[in-house]
């Protein structure tokens, strides 16, 4: 019943799920208590040495699964064991057990799993290698305990660090290959004779410590490359799947740290995350599975080569613990190498995958984090000097990351709270500072359509912006007013100054027959008004104020004329852009900067400035987005219409397109943005 709920219970429950439910956790512990009680019967009944070696095995492997690290129990990230003195009792009984066992019937699984047991408890590493060597000897061909035995080696020089003399003793001591047993003892002996006091943490400037210290630091590089090169022999050939081997030959070259090791970790791992078509999925099997299915073939190999088989199957509880470990492991590896675009398949794949969605769902964030934090990484060298070309602006990661904003921003505050993420650069402020920064680019460079596409999908993703956390409140607010600003400097600069309607037939061409006398719509634009916000970065502000100063001073009480052919395309796509923005804008206040007069034409002097309130000059009282509208439409028609009549054109045009299935794309036209950017 143990190994049904907790198998079953890896791959349909996560943590979270498991410890939610009290009754799962307690039905584990009943039935393994169940199980002991049983055996010990069974134990005080068995005649022979034989049943009694079986009994002894199976008390202590009922032993052994009650202090693994592995799922549903543990999430392998935050939630581990406790090494408590309960977690010590069960690791002493399993011992005890598996000593009695062995001294029954001798089996190469039993010194397997007590070296495993000497390791867990602390014990003197020569203790569990002796273990894993008797092991070797007993079953040559399993690769179990030799693999143990190999990568226990490679963690033991990791902890004990370069100068340790014991530790590489006893490393040297049972290595993989003879000549390397030799050059590293002979390493070890010259530096122990030469200097007996030596304990590898000195801080010696002789010639003699000196020596010393390149000595063993040439026996531990000498050491580390025969562990390495031990566990390469447990993935070649019908091994390629065990992927115990794979992860620790990541770790290895991770943990070495030389110059090309990352990429090698990363390109180890891998093989567990990469098909022939797709550029992350989990390309793992549970270990046993060959076996399962008949297909090992052990080739003859000669030299330092040995013929390994897996013989200890992988429960699936185990196996999936796998995935999750080594899935963290290599986001980590993904982000460290700035491979983004892997990480980003990573993230979707994660996302979507069916077959272990359930037990890795808590692992999702954590990809989009790792793939957050390597979006801010790129971004940062994007800005730094000497960076150049598209793959490092950082307009472009800026562009994925408000991307990921738009998809998944619900989850930030999450995302920033893991213990993975838990950087100063990473702060849930920092993450909506990178949004602003991307809202104030496309502003600075007026990218109309792309704000009025983000201002359209904020709208469709956020019902209420008003309603969300304030900082998700301000960037939406932010994208609102950013498009509101373009607007209004894509129709300033279509807009015809003072000076060029001064013209004798411009003037003729305005004003009409001397019979009409009809209201002509100036605009007078209050630039101040424009870049007053006090949400937004002052600096930011000033920059667009004198950028598009010249420009926007020339609006001063002008009258609005109908614009010139070549200009009509992009009249008509802000007369579009405008109607949307009177749709779809919701984002509170906006800074009053434009002031509408209607003033009729018998009153109309070019060369002198109309009046408001003198008669014949009438203010328009609007909302802002109904006056950009007007505005808008006053360029493209040429004549002053009510804003109902406006609306109403705008609406029957936009159904007419609906229907025709043309949608409102101006793809074919040329946009304001376009326009500006021949401006500046």
């Amino acid at each position: 019943e143990v190994d049904l709920l907790l198998n079953d219970g890896s791959k349909h429950i996560n943590v979270v799920g498991w410890r939610k439910n009290t009754s799962l956790p307690r039905r584990v512990e009943t039935s393994r208590r169940r199980s002991r009680h049983c055996l010990l019967m069974s134990l005080a009944l068995s005649k022979t040495p034989m049943e009694q070696s079986e009994i002894h095995e199976l008390l202590a492997l009922v032993y052994y699964d009650g202090i693994q690290n592995v799922v549903p129990i543990y999430d392998q990230r935050s939630v581990l064991p406790a090494k408590d003195e309960s977690w010590i009792t069960l690791c002493q009984n399993s011992i005890k057990h598996f000593e009695k066992a062995f001294s029954h019937k001798p089996d190469w699984s039993h010194a397997f799993y007590l070296g495993k047991l000497c390791e867990k408890l602390g014990y003197p590493y020569e203790k569990a290698f002796s273990y894993y060597d008797k092991a070797i000897n007993l079953n040559p061909s399993a690769v179990d305990p030799f693999y143990r035995m190999h990568a226990s080696r490679l963690k033991l020089l990791h902890t004990c660090g370069k100068h340790n003399l014991e530790a590489l003793k006893v490393v040297a001591a049972y290595s993989f290959n003879q000549s390397t047993k030799e050059t590293a003892m002979n390493l070890i002996d010259q530096t122990d004779s030469g200097n007996p006091n030596f304990e590898g943490n000195s801080n010696e400037t002789k010639p003699e410590g000196e020596k010393n210290v390149v000595q063993l630091d040439e026996a531990w590089h000498v050491l580390y490359s025969d562990c390495l090169s031990a566990i390469e022999v447990c993935v070649e050939g019908e091994l390629k799947h065990f992927h115990k081997a794979r992860y620790t030959l990541a770790q290895g070259w991770y943990r070495k740290g030389e110059s090309g090791d990352l990429e090698r970790a990363k390109d180890e791992l891998s093989f567990c995350f990469k098909s022939s078509r797709s550029s992350f999925t989990i390309n793992m099997w549970e270990i046993d599975g060959m076996v399962r299915k008949g297909r090992r073939k052990t080739p003859s190999l000669t030299g330092n080569k040995k013929a390994l088989e897996v013989n200890l199957p992988e429960s699936s509880r185990k196996f999936i613990t796998c995935i999750r470990k080594y899935t963290l492991f290599y986001l980590k590896l993904l982000h460290e190498s700035g491979d983004i675009l892997t990480l980003e398949r990573a993230y979707i794949s994660l996302r979507a995958d069916k077959r272990f969605s359930l037990c890795l769902e808590d692992l999702v964030p954590v990809a989009l984090g790792r793939y957050i934090q390597s979006l801010v990484s790129s971004i940062h060298q994007g800005e730094a000097p000497g960076s150049a070309g598209v793959s490092s602006s950082p307009e472009h990661w800026l562009e994925k990351l408000f991307n990921l904003f738009m998809d998944q921003g619900n989850l930030w505050t999450d995302i920033s709270n893991l213990p993975e993420m838990k950087r100063p650069e990473l702060s849930e402020s920092s993450f909506y500072g990178f949004l602003h920064q991307y809202l104030q680019s496309l502003e600075r460079d007026c990218k109309l359509d792309t704000l009025e596409a983000i201002n359209e999908k904020i709208r469709k993703r956020f019902k209420n912006p008003k309603l969300s956390n304030s900082n998700c409140a301000k960037v939406c607010r932010h994208a609102s007013v950013a498009w509101y600003r373009s607007i209004v400097l894509s129709l300033s600069m279509l807009t015809s100054s003072r000076s060029e309607v001064s013209s004798g037939v411009l003037t003729s061409n305005l004003l009409g027959p001397a019979s009409e006398n009809r209201p002509l719509l100036c605009v007078d634009l209050q630039e101040n008004e424009l870049w007053a916000s006090y949400f937004e970065d002052p600096a930011h502000l000033k920059n667009l104020e004198t950028k598009w100063r010249h420009e926007l001073s020339k609006i001063k009480g002008i009258v609005i004329k109908q614009v010139s052919e070549e200009s009509t395309d992009s009249a008509n796509s802000l007369l579009r852009s405008a109607y949307n923005f009177y749709k779809e804008s919701s984002c509170g206040t906006l800074p009053p900067a434009i002031n509408l007069y209607t003033v009729l034409s018998s009153l109309f002097a070019p060369d002198e400035p109309f009046k408001p309130g003198t008669d014949g000059v009438d203010v328009i009282d609007l909302s802002i987005p109904r006056m950009l509208l007007l505005w808008a439409y006053t360029l493209v028609h040429g004549s002053y219409t009510n804003i109902l009549a406006v609306v109403k054109h705008c609406e029957e045009n936009a159904k007419f397109k609906i229907k025709k299935g043309g949608g409102s794309s101006v793809a074919s036209h040329t946009t304001p943005s376009s326009s500006i950017a021949a401006h500046s």
